[in-house]
């Protein structure tokens, strides 16, 4: 009986382990492993991260999906550093968002990318992400806010990888 008992003990602890160790890295004590203004503005937009899901596929608004491709599309101009306040006057205009939001999407994008690791890599999984959640209305949007993030780099002019970046994004949207 004493042996029944301690097998059934073992077995409950090997669950409960098991379980503890498939939640993910994204998850840490019901919310995600992120800097307080990070969180703090996710749940303001009612972003929520999933366990053993990258946080870009847990985006569910086309219009963060937008804003943290042009947060990455800024950072690729290494010679030219982004304006923050030009980024959410962009999206704010573009987007018809508030100026607390534009403000909240451009924070959890900084985030997005950083998870995405480094801007290139972040760029084309939040492309393949808009396609999936959007199929092709804010195209039009994110094209506005790509060219007014080119515009105030490098001489108005695309940096070698942004230019690449952009044919990954013909390529996934099958514009070219």
């Amino acid at each position: 009986m004493l042996t029944i008992l301690l097998l059934c003990g073992a077995a409950v602890i090997g669950f409960v382990t098991l379980r503890y160790f498939q939640r993910g890295p994204y998850l840490a004590a019901g919310r995600f492993n992120a800097p307080a203004p990070v969180r703090a503005a996710a749940k303001r937009l009612e972003y929520s991260a999933q366990p053993n899901v990258h946080a870009i596929n847990c985006i569910n608004s086309a219009e963060l999906c937008v804003t943290a491709m042009a947060v990455a599309f800024a950072q690729m101009d290494d010679n030219t550093p982004m304006s923050e306040a030009t980024l959410i006057a962009s999206t704010q205009r573009h987007l018809q968002l508030s100026p607390e939001q534009a403000s909240d999407m451009t924070t959890l994008g900084f985030w997005l990318v950083e998870q995405g690791q480094g801007p290139t890599p972040a760029f084309q999984r939040l492309t393949k992400r808009l396609k999936q959640l959007d199929h092709g209305p804010y195209f039009g949007k994110m094209m506005n806010v790509i060219g007014d993030v080119k515009a105030t780099g490098t001489k108005g002019m695309a940096s070698p990888r942004q230019a690449d970046a952009m044919g990954a994004l013909a390529r996934i949207f099958r514009t070219a």
